[in-house]
């Protein structure tokens, strides 16, 4: 059989699946026109320009606008210096956002009735606080019930310009910071099974945003995409109800505007797609709506502002603009409706610990075509270098200690909690022959287990006990006492 004997039948099925979507779009659109729908979105002024700001994109003059489904356009946030990052509860009858009262100089998450339009304060954190989020509920063993959370983004109360995930009850107290690397974190996302999915900067030599995924009790810190063939800036990620991940591919500006891309929650290291390229214009702020709609924020080649554009989810096509302010950039839209709510947790943290344990099965297991001398051996011991933050607030690598590797590669460590980490595999005589580069870290009390060292994620771990983890765990946490970690 020829090739294109072979390909024909899948290049007709393709067809057929592109015309049984595009009639479910036709459907979708005359059931459910966007005009039915109530947004709540963020109007910017176009003279301030932030798009890229690292810590969110609130400026003064910022304000958040309620369009009622029949066309009516309502500002929720007056008396408010600025207005950004609106979130809207389970119920989709209660918003969170990042506001700033005009007689003070630090945002702070707020948390507004709908009906009422009364807003109240749920954080106060010195550095500031943006992009809240709705998450599942978090149970310890002696709780009496679970607790509902919400997580955020703040940082900058030590004076590093450097922004982290936290996690709150509703009314903000027991405040748990949960992500550690030593970069930016910015807007997150919760996926379905409650997860925490969010992009991770690297400040490095050659700066990247990874999109990470994490419990809301920050344990079991994981990749969830990271196209290494793809622009080195995806953000603005959000999860839509129709399986898949939709987010910006920037090129030039951390968190800029820039391709609408998307992957699957079924395969998302192996599924990125290129819905909408930058070509004539930069799309911002993705928004999957529950009737299959898809908008964005999209600012044309030669036009001053972000307007909000209706986008047919299956070609990328713009459909029309749903809405447009002279002067202002519309961005950030959110769906006003019910949704379900996702899994809450139960956790095995606990803060009065000051340490946690990493464990590999073997570190001769790797899909990396650059690593494969791994997969014969040779590694003998493991170093293991903290990120450190001096009095002086300067930061620097030091070395945390060492660690036996066994015969068949595994190694089973306990290190200081919520403190950056990487590790060096060495030879016998002490020569690096591997080098991991990103950081990662342990809550207090956790202990998390790789399969090997970049090995591929979506095959299972070898049906074998490892050597290492059937002996107690090598304790490197250094002379001092180190509570808090990298606190």
């Amino acid at each position: 059989m020829s090739e294109g004997e072979r390909t024909a039948p899948t290049h007709l099925a393709r067809a057929v699946t592109r015309l049984f979507r595009w009639i479910r779009l036709v459907i979708v659109l005359a059931a459910a026109p966007i005009g039915a729908t109530e947004l709540v979105v963020v109007e910017q002024p176009v003279d301030v320009e932030t798009l890229w700001a690292l810590q969110g994109r609130c400026v003064s003059g910022s304000r958040l606008v309620r369009l009622g489904a029949e066309g009516a356009a309502t500002v929720l946030t007056r008396g408010f210096d600025g207005a950004c990052d609106p979130a809207v509860s389970f119920d989709g009858r209660e918003i969170l956002f990042s506001g700033r009262e005009l007689a003070t100089d630090r945002w702070q998450i707020w948390r507004m009735v709908l009906d009422t339009e009364q807003a109240v304060a749920i954080t106060d954190y010195p550095g500031g606080a943006f992009s809240p989020l709705w998450v599942g509920s978090l149970f310890h063993l002696d709780d009496q019930a679970p607790t509902r959370r919400i997580a955020y983004l703040a940082g900058g109360s030590d004076g590093r310009p450097l922004s982290a995930l936290h996690t709150a009850n509703l009314d903000g107290s027991d405040e748990l910071r949960i992500s550690y690397a030593p970069g930016v974190d910015l807007a997150p996302d919760v996926l379905p099974n409650g997860r925490i999915l969010y992009p991770s900067v690297a400040l490095n030599n050659d700066p990247r945003i990874t999109l990470m995924g994490l419990n809301i009790d920050g344990t079991d810190l994981a990749v969830f995409a990271d196209p290494h063939d793809s622009p080195p800036f995806p953000h603005a990620v959000r999860v839509g109800p129709d399986g898949r991940v939709y987010f910006i591919e920037s090129k030039v500006k951390i968190a800029g505007g820039g391709a609408l891309s998307s992957v699957s929650l079924r395969r998302p290291l192996r599924s990125r797609t290129v819905l909408a390229a930058a070509d004539d214009g930069l799309f911002l702020d993705p928004a999957p709506l529950s009737d299959g709609a898809l908008l964005a924020s999209f600012r044309a080649r030669r036009s001053a502002g972000y307007e909000l554009v209706w986008v047919d989810p299956e070609t990328g096509h713009i459909i029309e603009t749903v809405h447009r302010r002279d002067g202002m950039h519309v961005l950030d839209a959110h769906e006003i409706a019910p949704r379900p709510v996702v899994p809450g947790r139960s956790t095995v943290v606990d803060t009065s610990k000051t340490t946690g344990v990493f464990f590999c099965l073997s570190s001769h297991i790797t899909d990396r075509p650059t690593l494969a001398h791994l997969r014969e051996g040779g590694a003998s011991r493991l170093r293991v270098i903290e990120r450190h933050i001096g009095d002086d607030l300067s930061i620097r690598e030091r070395l945390l200690g060492e660690a036996p590797i066994e015969a068949d590669g595994s190694f089973h460590i306990e290190v200081p909690a919520r403190t950056p980490v990487r590790f060096q595999l060495l030879d016998a005589e002490g020569a690096t022959i591997a080098e991991q580069r990103s950081w990662t870290w342990v809550m207090p009390r956790e202990w998390r287990g790789c399969i090997g060292c970049h090995e591929n994620r979506e095959m299972v771990a070898p049906n074998v006990l490892a050597e290492a983890v059937v002996k107690p765990a090598v304790r490197l946490v250094g002379p001092e006492t180190r509570a808090g970690g990298g606190e």
